[in-house]
């Protein structure tokens, strides 16, 4: 269009079968763990400093699904092995295999391989995440490869060559029940696939956002065809996924995961959650400015810090009021006003 975007920190929309999507006009860090824990640290060794994580844009979107409901659309995405029968990117290939119902995490994990041809295909080692309300009008599945050293250590073996590692460092589904039937999803995905260079993910979004909306349009038909089954058999609502998992108030069930069920695997340390942490909230280019600002005596960086620090928790404030704010429009109207 020639203009620049209308808040400085989503692109254009785009939209399609009632879905708008949009990338961040920045990136943001996510790559493989041994690339991003080094930057967790404010203090760097200037004259050995860790090779950079990549940097990629973070995607939002929202639609309705109609003649489904809340519970229909979270068993769709929660049901990652199911996926397979209605998902191209998983279709014809080596599939999702569960790694565990991890106790200590209160998380699944798994290995999910997408078909990605021309290219290699891309596996993820990947957290899975739950919550709902007791009435499930209110539901949430979220997808994380931050902190998976657990998992590679699970025993399954990495898909071997020509399959390329990849992240998504926070993938998040909240499903919300409208007043008028049908329900309404907010989503983030923050997915590294490590395109071949020249190739950035900013071109990647650009030229297959379209098979974005046709993935979208696949869990609308999934979760209708789910609600047909269930009120076919009663209507009743069943969870795709351990209760235990979802609910924060119960305690782990191994008759619910069976053999899934992992109790003697290391606690996962996260990343900080205090003041000093920025890697997962700063853009990636700022970083890098401060750090060439910081020159060979330092002195300004402390200050820069502080500065950058601060403006992270103001604008984390000013999301969450907004998103607050949001839920009642969304309720009402089944549309959030800008997602930022």
């Amino acid at each position: 269009m020639g203009k620049e975007p209308p808040n400085g920190r989503l692109d254009w929309p785009k939209e399609e079968y009632g879905i708008q999507l949009q990338i961040t006009t920045n990136n943001y860090m996510c790559d493989e763990e041994g690339r991003i824990k080094p930057w967790e640290g404010i203090q760097l060794d200037d004259s050995n400093a860790p090779p950079r994580p990549d940097g990629i844009p973070i995607t939002f979107g929202r639609f309705d699904v109609t003649d489904a409901d809340a519970i229909d659309v979270f068993n769709a995405l929660a049901d990652t092995k199911g996926e397979a029968e209605w998902d191209e990117l998983l279709m014809n290939g080596p599939g999702v295999v569960y790694l565990g119902d991890f106790v200590k995490e209160r998380a699944r994990g798994a290995a999910v391989a997408f078909v990605a041809r021309p290219f290699p295909d891309r596996q993820v080692f990947q957290w899975m995440v739950y919550n709902s309300t007791p009435d499930f009008d209110d539901m949430w599945v979220a997808y994380s490869t931050r902190r998976n050293d657990v998992l590679y250590k699970m025993g399954y073996e990495k898909e071997g060559w020509p399959a390329v590692q990849a992240q998504n460092c926070l993938g998040a589904y909240h499903v919300v029940a409208l007043p008028q039937g049908g329900c309404h999803v907010v989503f983030s995905s923050m997915v590294n696939s490590h395109p071949p260079w020249p190739i950035t993910a900013q071109f990647v979004f650009n030229i297959a956002w379209t098979k974005t909306a046709e993935y979208i349009q696949a869990l609308r038909r999934r979760a209708q065809l789910l609600k047909k089954r269930r009120m076919a058999s009663g209507g009743k609502k069943v969870l795709a996924v351990p209760h235990w998992l979802v609910f924060d108030h119960l305690e782990p069930n191994k008759t619910e995961s069976g053999d899934l069920f992992v109790t003697d695997s290391e606690k996962v340390i996260p990343p900080y959650t205090g003041p000093d942490y920025i890697a997962d909230v700063i853009q990636a280019d700022l970083l890098r400015d401060l750090m060439r600002l910081r020159g060979p005596t330092g002195p300004a960086f402390p200050l820069l810090l502080v500065c950058a620090l601060a403006f992270c928790a103001l604008a984390s404030l000013a999301v969450l009021r907004r998103r607050q704010g949001a839920m009642y429009v969304e309720l009402e109207q089944g549309m959030s006003p800008a997602l930022l």
